[in-house]
């Protein structure tokens, strides 16, 4: 697995033999391969058709699959049926469903109804794991081996007995002492004081709130369990197989990603944004490919035009979007772009679902989508294989455990989520090239670093990002960042754990200030301060390497103090934010005590951290995104415009065009090898992009890489 996939990128969809008769399979197939598609994904629903009755396997419809497929020339990445465990497995045995907190036991149907910590269902689920990695595991057909299917997108922890007695269990290894946990949780409120392991609860239904250390550590508890089943399904693959392994995710999850991921050969996603919410789709590529070991992703999922299911019908996407999310997702550095799924359901709650061919074999609408990137990726693909992604300057901390603590208190109803998305739209608005990155990842050649709304920061995390800084970074810290304790507790000896300390400046209130009329000046901007905020006091002194303010309270509670400083350490600085800044007078926005959402106060925050990493091709203020890469010393721009309205960027110097949109499709259809056209040159200044139009560019005067 020195190179994934030995260097193949992979273009395809989600198929299901299991619900078709074998001739439409081979139509499909044979269809796909027209469009351009070397890669089909099957396997993660078909647990009953491989194992009618309990014990009686039988793969010959995966066998059957494999011979088509690999008749037509495509590959398959097979995934585990463990998502959808059949009836067999939970009939006469709610003991084996999930457990909702409130104590009800999922029926049969659906997906991820039964409970992944049931020793029966983890049986069974080994059993038939280990026969078809047996069966299949090395067979030159399979590219990859895909774990389940989306833990967790629709439960969170189980509250069934198995759990119950596995959270006792998993409270005396961590706490080893019962006393240990009460002095932990400050469980002696409310009088919540337990004598041992076995009485503390389930975070089920009660006449008010839990004790957020209990519902944080459950969660953590949770998503522990749902990692090690992914562990033992993986150690069984690779038991019998040398093919990567992997499991396709998503950002709106309960799980830890990060942790999840450290065991995987590459990571994947599954995303459906709508097209004027381009951000989110863009989100997922700076952040799922620095995750697993190979630093690798792929798109499992996304759809051909729109998502969708019975309950709610989905947005079809405007023509070329989604080829300007294929470019984006091979300029980033993915691996593959497949759709979910090939042919429409014609049973099921997802029957509205997007496809590329109808439930009766006909094109849909997102037809001329797949055949379209079916020509992207020859042209692309040479230009790809002669270059490599550019690290970018600019990382924002995004962690899974902030989200489960915004989540445990989400005392201004705005979860870290939209927080962090609202956040890296800004950034993409700026024109700033960026990753998302875990908390414990590492920061090598990273220039500029925004650690926001992650509650618990631990002590070797930001004592590791200091010496960072001092090592020439910056540091944007806040808002929200480091007021609690692992524990979900207020800090026992400061404000926020000895960031105070780090930033030069003492901690006087730390109150929520949405709706408290604190307004404040930040950078310029008249700003509304809002959600649990921290508020300075400068020392005295201005000796050298003091800190100095950049935000000040101007009313409210805490005027006078500042909400925002900054401070040199060696050769970087540390920018500290205690409070969200908001829109106020003269930025268009409520004065109500309310942040905007749109984080244009923040945004504003950004650039100025950002001064000095600011790309060489502009593209501030519109919606053309840009990836940067290398080739042979030089730097290429790969440009795509992911609005539907024509957009524009500014050249600083001339640069040769190496491809674009229009070259991509002059072949009138053919998906043969994408022919070289010569290259133009482009001169400085500003050009146009037109609405989900892409190109790459390539800077004429040597560059170094990074």
């Amino acid at each position: 697995m020195d190179e994934l996939f030995a260097g193949r990128l992979l273009y395809g969809a989600a198929v299901y033999p299991e619900v078709l008769d074998a001739a439409t399979f081979a139509v499909d197939a044979a269809h796909m391969r027209r469009l351009g598609m070397n890669t089909a994904r099957l396997g993660e629903f078909m647990w009953s058709a491989l194992e009618p009755e309990d014990g009686e396997i039988c793969l010959d419809v995966l066998d059957r699959a494999l011979d088509v497929l690999g008749a037509n020339g495509l590959s398959a990445i097979v995934c585990t049926p463990t998502a959808t465990p059949p009836v067999w497995l939970t009939h006469g045995h709610p003991e084996r469903l999930h457990h909702t907190a409130d104590g009800v036991a999922l029926g049969h149907g659906s997906r991820q109804h039964i409970c992944t910590n049931n020793p029966v269902f983890r049986d069974r689920a080994a059993r038939i794991t280990k026969t078809m990695v047996a069966a299949v595991g090395n067979d030159r057909r399979v590219l990859a081996w895909q774990l389940d299917n989306e833990f967790k997108s629709h439960v969170g922890g189980c509250h069934c007995a198995t759990c119950r007695d596995l959270w006792t269990g998993w409270l005396a290894a961590r706490y080893q002492e019962v006393d240990l946990l009460n002095q932990a949780w400050h469980s002696a409120v409310w009088s919540e004081t337990y004598q041992n392991f076995a009485q503390v609860p389930l975070p089920g239904p009660t006449p008010f709130l839990h004790n957020t250390s209990l519902v944080n550590d459950f969660r953590l508890f949770s998503q522990e369990c749902i990692n090690g089943f992914a562990r033992e399904q993986a150690g069984i693959i690779r038991g019998h197989s040398s093919l990567p392994v992997t499991h396709n995710s998503g950002f709106g999850f309960d799980l830890d990603n990060a942790a999840l991921f450290e065991h995987l050969d590459f990571s994947s996603f599954d995303t459906y944004p709508s097209a004027n919410n381009h951000s989110a789709f863009l989100m997922n590529l700076d952040y799922f490919p620095r995750l697993a070991k190979s630093r690798r992703t792929v798109l499992m999922e996304t759809s051909p035009s729109h998502g969708g299911s019975v309950r709610h019908y989905g947005v079809p996407h405007p023509h070329g979007f989604v080829e300007a999310e294929a470019f984006a997702n091979y300029a980033s550095g993915s691996a593959g772009f497949l759709f979910w799924h090939f042919r429409q359901h014609r049973g099921g709650s997802e029957q509205a679902h997007g496809s590329v061919v109808s439930a009766w074999g006909q094109p849909t609408i997102g037809h001329a989508s797949a055949d379209a990137i079916g020509r992207l990726l020859p042209a692309v693909k040479p230009l790809l294989d002669h270059s490599s992604p550019a690290q970018p300057a600019v990382a924002v901390h995004y962690s899974d455990h902030a989200k489960g603590f915004l989540e445990t208190e989400a005392g201004d109803s705005v979860g870290y989520r939209g927080l962090i998305s609202a956040f890296h739209a800004g950034l993409v608005r700026a024109g700033i090239q960026r990753s998302l990155i875990p908390v414990e990842a590492s920061l090598a050649g990273f220039r500029v670093l925004f650690t926001l709304f992650v509650h618990h920061l631990p002590e070797q995390d930001r004592e590791r990002i200091l010496q960072w800084v001092h090592d020439g970074g910056t540091w944007v810290c806040g808002p929200g960042t480091g007021g609690r304790t692992e524990h979900h507790t207020w800090h026992a000896d400061s404000a926020l754990g000895g960031l105070e300390a780090a930033a030069g400046v003492e901690s006087v209130f730390q109150f929520p200030a949405t709706g408290s009329a604190s307004r404040g000046s930040i950078l310029g901007h008249d700003v509304v301060l809002s959600r649990m905020s921290t508020f300075f006091r400068l020392p005295e002194n201005d000796a050298p390497g003091a800190a100095t303010a950049i935000g000040t309270v101007t009313s409210g509670p805490a005027d006078g103090l500042e909400f925002s400083t900054e401070r040199r350490i060696g050769a970087g600085r540390m920018i500290l934010l205690g409070s969200y800044p908001g829109a106020g007078a003269g930025t268009g926005g409520p004065d109500d005590g309310r942040a905007d959402e749109g984080g244009a106060a923040l945004a504003a925050v950004a650039e100025y951290a950002c001064a000095g990493v600011l790309p060489r091709v502009r593209t501030a203020g519109g919606t053309v995104a840009e990836y940067l890469r290398w080739r042979n010393g030089r730097r290429q721009h790969w440009l795509v415009n992911m609005g539907g309205e024509p957009g524009t960027f500014t050249l600083l110097r001339p640069t040769r065009k190496l491809l674009g949109k229009q070259s991509v499709h002059a072949d009138n259809g053919s998906h043969a090898s994408h022919a070289s056209h010569p290259a133009l040159t482009l001169p400085a200044g500003v050009h146009t992009l037109g609405a989900y139009d892409y190109l790459v560019l390539e800077d004429i005067k040597e560059e170094h890489s990074l």
